[in-house]
């Protein structure tokens, strides 16, 4: 039971926090037709109005009014993310991510990359990984959960 709440109190955190954009942007409660599993995300006018948003703002849009710590991309569609979005938040090869957001960011990519050579006997280690397996789990429990650092057990703790 304790773990339940903590998980419906999370969510509810999180909840305010949490935008949603799918190809035709920005999911809100004035959609005519919104996918069943994105509806319990869907913004209501007054929770976006103060922001200067509204129903299908684009994702540059979002980037600038909102300001997330956090972007994930699940589209699959190439060049979504890009400096317009804002730097250091973009879709881009590892060389790029460590070129715009340093040395201090967590890499991972559908895609495989070579770690990068930083300079100064400093790697930026690169890493692969599926995005069904990354979202929302590991990122958001990483939010909420405040850590700084996922170990393997961590992954394989049931």
């Amino acid at each position: 039971m304790a773990a339940q709440t903590v998980s419906r109190m999370a969510g509810a955190e999180a909840s305010p926090q949490f935008f949603l954009l799918d190809k035709d942007g920005l999911i809100t409660t004035e959609r005519k037709v919104v996918d069943p599993a994105a509806a319990p995300f869907a913004k209501a006018p007054g929770e976006i109005e103060g922001l200067g948003l509204r129903e299908g703002a684009n994702l540059v849009e979002m980037v600038k009014r909102v300001k997330p710590h956090v972007l994930l991309g699940l589209s699959g569609v190439e060049g979504i993310f890009n400096e317009q979005v804002g730097s250091p938040l973009a879709e881009c090869t590892a060389v790029d991510a460590f070129n715009h957001a340093g040395e201090n960011i967590v890499f991972a990519s559908g895609s495989p990359f070579k770690n990068i050579d930083l300079g100064n006997g400093k790697v930026g280690h690169v890493n692969q990984a599926n995005n069904m397996y990354l979202f929302p789990g590991i990122g958001m429990g990483a939010l909420l959960s405040g850590a700084h650092l996922i170990s393997d057990g961590m992954l394989q703790a049931v």
